[in-house]
């Protein structure tokens, strides 16, 4: 499904948590599941921290700080676009 433009802030509006990265301020979901890792026989629980923003808010990239309300975080990898572009989402790590 394709969303406009204005649509996307929306979506944003109940569920947004403020990010901040460098002079930028945008709304953003951050998502934290666990992932469970089979690592040399034993099985272990990891915390992946992963944030969804409308890809026009912000210029992401790998080593970037972004707090994420009031919480640092510093970026993994390079953005992934979600569907049609409208939002990406970026892995984080703890500061």
């Amino acid at each position: 499904m394709t969303y406009q433009a204005e649509d996307l802030g929306l979506m944003l509006e109940d569920f947004g948590e403020p990010c901040v990265a460098g002079a930028t301020t945008f709304k953003g979901m951050l998502n934290e599941p666990d992932e469970i890792m089979n690592l040399t026989q034993a099985d272990v629980m990891s915390r992946q921290y992963q944030l969804a923003y409308i890809t026009t808010a912000a210029t992401l990239k790998r080593g970037d700080s972004v707090t994420v309300s009031g919480r640092p975080f510093t970026v993994r990898e390079a953005p992934r676009q979600v569907g049609d572009g409208g939002f990406s989402t970026v892995l984080l790590s703890k500061a």
